[in-house]
């Protein structure tokens, strides 16, 4: 079995060396198994994109072009949700989709601290990532995938070529298929008419504090930031933690420092080089 690992970057090498060391570290695969390693070359000029690929190259990583204008869409005019979608989407049709690895599409600031062998995580099921919706939207339930954190089965995903991570926002409203109803949903939005289409083979991942969620069912959607609830974060990320820092804990998986490849906040960083050097 072949494991593809997409980690998605743009502007900034800041965690490249990190989230590879705890992959490589954590991520287990079967004996006869091959695991590879990508890394989008994505920026908002070509000086910054060819840093990038040298940072990717020093590790060891197989670089990825992102282009800057994909779908007519010029990703540099455009928020950051929309020019995600756009780039995952890219990344879907041009790699994941021309063949039928294990593909595991990773943002920036997702670190796994929990050995677990992806093979059999993800052998039972189509895709395990976590399924959100707005309850706003409700009785409207337009069902999306987070696109943070997904594990496309190659092998057992059905419909492959309707699977779509753009957003509401790029020229795709996403229509209701039972009233009609057009919704302006964030990127991954698309995803909707993938996940209704029939019964689907899903591993739902759920984050600690809101274990019991089912998107399929449930009233609300509130995936858990930690603030002052300090028993839910595992031992290892507990010293000298602040409620502001806000991340979440994906049950035996990873940790979503949350917002941190976007925005600074030396404190929050400095807890975070502690936390590392803990379980590298």
């Amino acid at each position: 079995m072949i494991i593809d690992i997409y980690l998605a970057h743009r502007n900034s090498n800041k965690f490249f060396a990190q989230q590879v060391h705890l992959i490589k570290k954590y991520f287990k695969i079967n004996k006869d198994s091959q695991m590879n390693i990508f890394g989008y070359v994505d920026g908002n000029n070509d000086s910054i994109k060819e840093e990038l690929k040298k940072s990717w190259e020093s590790l060891n990583v197989i670089p990825i072009d992102i282009p800057q204008i994909i779908k007519g869409y010029d990703r540099n005019k455009m928020g950051a949700g929309d020019s995600y979608g756009l780039a995952f989407q890219y990344v879907y049709e041009n790699f994941i989709l021309k063949n039928k690895h294990i593909s595991i599409c990773i943002e920036n600031d997702i670190m796994p601290f929990i050995e677990v062998n992806i093979e059999e995580y993800v052998k039972d099921y189509e895709i395990c990532g976590e399924v959100r919706f707005n309850a706003a939207n409700l009785p409207d339930r337009m069902l999306m995938f987070w696109l943070g954190f997904i594990i496309f089965n190659g092998e057992k995903m059905e419909d492959r070529e309707l699977w779509n991570a753009e957003s509401g926002q790029t020229g795709k409203p996403v229509k209701s298929l039972k009233t009609n109803q057009i919704h302006w949903i964030d990127c991954g939005g698309n995803s909707y008419y993938w996940i209704v289409k029939k019964e689907r083979k899903i591993k739902h991942i759920v984050t600690m504090g809101f274990e019991n969620y089912n998107p399929f069912t449930s009233t609300k959607c509130n995936p858990y930031n930690i603030t002052n609830e300090i028993e839910l974060l595992p031992l290892l990320f507990r010293d000298n933690y602040h409620p502001s820092y806000k991340v979440l804990i994906y049950k035996d998986l990873f940790i979503h420092l949350e917002q941190m490849g976007k925005t600074s906040d030396e404190k929050k960083e400095n807890w975070w080089k502690t936390c590392y050097n803990k379980i590298k």
